[in-house]
């Protein structure tokens, strides 16, 4: 059996369940007197972390939710398609169970500056740069904890802040999905051809990160989101004959529609518990 992570409704509802509230216990541990949630920003691509957003949204008042995708492959942002190097994301569609209805914003990253920061974060010569500009051992030892797409998110948060004008108060959820034990050959395969990485290449991209600006950003607007959602139709119903009016109800009548769906976590719940427990007989 194969299943499709980008039409399987229980991947949002796992994400809403277990993912969201996670961040929630996260935020309580961390949180300091007047702190609040200002966001939660997640790549696309099956959109089942978005479930993580909406359950964020529903029990923190006055957090938004963005999703982010590659610049060079911008469905969302503009019905667009095209190749890119944020692995993971960014499928030239729009997932099914994408609830567009509680997506705030649209972020584009530019793929180079994520390839550039990997080298940053994870080269001698920007260990260096980076300690000297206040990072602590500690912090840059974990930075390897991000990998291409992590670094993407990170970026998407910074874009999230800037453009809310986001203060000390504020906490913004993001996710690193990957580490950089997934790409050791690709900083060899930089080096060799981009060159050996120096304390000048490090001075170019940190003053990139820290340049890191509200381009490609786009709050949308209920048109924006009626638009997006409809994009699920050319795949969906067209190649792939799902219903037209489900697609209908996720948009007509959503809180039925998604709410509906986020009831049933207890039912499934006692049903895999009963399962484990047979097959462990």
């Amino acid at each position: 059996m194969i299943f499709n992570q980008f039409d399987q409704l229980p991947n949002h509802l796992w994400h809403y369940n277990v993912t969201g509230p996670a961040m929630a216990e996260v935020f309580k541990k961390i949180a300091r007197p007047g702190d609040h949630i200002g966001g939660v920003v997640l790549s696309s691509g099956s959109a089942g972390t978005m479930g993580a957003g909406s359950y964020i949204r529903d029990h923190f008042n006055g957090s938004k939710v963005a999703v982010a995708e590659a610049l060079q492959c911008p469905t969302i942002l503009e019905n667009g398609f095209g190749d890119h190097r944020i692995e993971g994301i960014g499928d030239k569609h729009i997932p099914w169970i994408h609830n567009v209805r509680e997506t705030d914003m649209a972020i584009g990253i530019d793929d180079e500056l994520p390839i550039r920061l990997i080298r940053l974060f994870n080269e001698p010569s920007g260990h260096k740069l980076l300690a000297e500009n206040g990072v602590s051992a500690v912090d840059i030892a974990k930075l390897e904890l991000m990998g291409i797409s992590g670094v993407a998110n990170l970026l998407a948060a910074i874009k999230m802040a800037k453009y809310y004008e986001m203060d000390e108060t504020d906490v913004v959820f993001t996710m690193f999905t990957d580490s950089m034990a997934m790409y050791a050959s690709r900083i060899a395969e930089m080096d060799a051809e981009r060159g050996k990485y120096d304390q000048r290449q490090a001075d170019k991209d940190y003053d990139r990160l820290m340049g890191t600006s509200v381009d490609h950003v786009l709050e949308m607007s209920q048109v924006d989101k009626r638009r997006v959602h409809q994009l699920k139709y050319f795949l969906w119903i067209e190649q792939l004959g799902k219903g037209v009016d489900e697609l209908r109800a996720q948009w007509d009548d959503h809180r039925n529609y998604w709410g509906g769906l986020r009831a049933q976590a207890a039912d499934l719940d006692l049903m895999i518990n009963e399962f484990n427990a047979e097959v462990l007989r």
